[in-house]
């Protein structure tokens, strides 16, 4: 017969064994997954792995330097902008939404005049000729998301990387090289502090410079990659629409130590490769070398944006956004 005591004491153990069931259920669910060579993570949560640290219950931190994981001086945005840390969130889209994407990137696809170079195809999203406006608007909610997301819980990216304190002497010396491996030298106008507050703001009020013809969706087939490269904008948000094992084999996003170190040719594997189910969302700076790994088989689809704080020396076809059609190369698109 159980006491006054016992009875009191029963829902505190109840809420024990259950939070223990919570901690311990997604090490049954999520094994790690590691080759010999590089460590490639499919999943979002990798308990046993020194790449990732549990930031919070929002987003995951991997970490590419040992050492910044360790530095307390130094902010979550600092990381990211000196090529230390890619994070990850989770669930910034429904799987319906990521299917919604990629099929609309096959059906361009199938209207391509000529087959993909490099199995790659790439559309700008506010190209009219490739999505309707309903394409239009998902990507625009989807990257709201990731923007307030950020914004929320990683206030240090705006604040190092897009809008500093002092905008005259600390925005340059935070930005990625540019693609001539030149420090920008040209800050936005001061009076940027005034009018926008956040990752959102400069977005909604066309303050952002963007990647050639980004916002784009891009779609790999079976051999499709992206070779290393490096961004050189300030951040960039890429959102896989498909799934990794059941949409395709192969694939995922290589990333290489070093930063500024290390080349857009390396002569290395990546030391890292990411491979999160659809719907989550990779952030990560302009200066680090990265790739879109060879698909071996099946579809791999991505929605993907770079884009920094827009100067008075921006180049005018890239400040489009999804708003209007842009001007691209035909690199851009593929066909060479």
């Amino acid at each position: 017969m159980m006491t006054k005591t016992s009875l009191r004491l029963l829902p505190l153990l109840l809420l024990t064994v259950l939070s223990l069931c919570q901690a311990f259920l997604p090490l049954l669910q999520y094994p790690n997954r590691i080759s010999t060579t590089t460590t490639t993570i499919s999943r979002r949560f990798s308990f046993e792995d020194d790449w990732l640290e549990d930031d919070d219950e929002d987003h995951d931190i991997y970490w590419l330097e040992d050492f910044a994981a360790e530095n307390e001086d130094q902010s979550l945005g600092e990381a990211i902008g000196a090529g230390e840390a890619v994070v990850c969130i989770p669930d910034v889209a429904s799987r319906e939404e990521t299917l919604d994407l990629f099929q609309a990137g096959l059906n361009a696809v199938a209207r391509r005049d000529e087959p993909a170079a490099r199995g790659r195809s790439r559309f700008s999203v506010s190209d009219p000729e490739a999505f309707s406006s309903d394409v239009v608007l998902l990507c625009d909610e989807i990257l709201c998301r990731v923007l307030d997301h950020l914004d929320d819980t990683i206030p240090s990216i705006f604040e190092t990387l897009f809008v500093p304190d002092d905008i005259a002497n600390d925005w340059a010396d935070q930005q990625p090289l540019n693609a001539q491996g030149e420090q920008p030298t040209v800050p936005p106008p001061d009076h940027i502090r005034d009018m926008c507050d956040s990752l959102r703001d400069l977005y909604l009020m066309g303050e952002l410079e963007w990647s050639e013809g980004e916002p784009a969706i891009n779609v790999y087939e079976g051999g499709g990659y992206f070779g290393a490269h490096k961004d050189h904008l300030a951040l960039t948000v890429l959102i896989p629409l498909t799934t990794p094992d059941s949409d395709f084999e192969g694939g995922g996003t290589g990333f290489w130590k070093g930063n500024r170190e290390v080349d857009e040719n390396p002569a290395t594997q990546p030391d890292l490769i990411l491979k999160p189910p659809a719907g989550s969302a990779l952030i990560f700076g302009g200066d680090v070398t990265h790739a879109g790994m060879p698909v071996a088989a099946g579809y791999r689809s991505v929605f993907v944006c770079s884009f920094s704080t827009k100067t008075p020396v921006s180049q005018p076809d890239r400040l489009h956004g999804m708003q209007a059609p842009p001007k691209v190369s035909p690199n851009f698109k593929g066909t060479i």
